[in-house]
């Protein structure tokens, strides 16, 4: 089992970006939360939140 190291952007479904799990060996996992944008996406990771939700365990959501 692979460690989680961090948080990435990742193209999702319908135009979306996805939060994901950053794993060792730069592998991506899980994906976390969706937005719109990439930006959106990405700002949900700088603010923290994607370690907070992250750390709860939480069903994968959807923002927009």
């Amino acid at each position: 089992m692979k460690n989680r190291i961090g948080w990435t952007t990742c193209p999702s479904i319908g135009g979306k970006y996805a939060v994901a799990e950053l794993l060792d060996g730069s592998v991506v996992g899980n994906g976390l939360i969706t937005f719109a944008t990439k930006a959106q996406a990405q700002e949900f990771i700088d603010s923290g939140e994607a370690d907070e939700l992250g750390a709860r365990g939480s069903v994968q959501k959807s923002r927009e």
